[in-house]
């Protein structure tokens, strides 16, 4: 004789296939979102170190250029030689701007960007002035 057996066809019995399957899905969309969330943070760090590396290496030297331009065009304009027409415009108010934040920086005792103590980053930025200055003489003597 044959018996009727009673299987389980819930959901809720983690005996089913069904529930096997839905549970290996969820199991496979999580990893996938695990490995997302590793690859963002990664490239995260990658770019914040790259734009560190640039701030650490560019800012002292766009503070220099900077300075020179700030005291190069007006320098040209007041001896009547070219200054780069309308960018030298633009590229005086930039470096100015810039340069303006390089001594707001240095008045406020902020903390340089670069590894080094603020009063050799302070030394560095009236050097950078006073070479720009030479470079502006050297300049409007030619």
């Amino acid at each position: 004789m044959l018996a009727l057996v009673l299987r389980p066809s819930s959901t809720l019995l983690g005996s089913s296939r069904q529930a096997h399957r839905a549970s290996l899905r969820a199991e496979r969309l999580k990893a996938l979102w695990q490995i997302a969330r590793a690859v963002k943070g990664t490239v995260s760090l990658l770019v914040g170190s790259v734009a560190d590396l640039l701030l650490l290496c560019g800012l002292p030297l766009a503070y220099l250029f900077s300075a020179y331009l700030v005291l190069d065009l007006p320098a040209r304009w007041f001896a009547h030689r070219d200054a780069y027409g309308k960018l030298g415009a633009l590229l005086f108010l930039t470096s100015a701007a810039l340069a303006f934040v390089g001594i707001a920086r240095a008045a406020q005792n902020a903390p340089p960007i670069a590894p080094v103590r603020p009063k050799f980053a302070k030394a560095m930025l009236g050097l950078s002035w006073v070479a720009a200055l030479l470079c502006t003489i050297g300049d409007l003597a030619s």
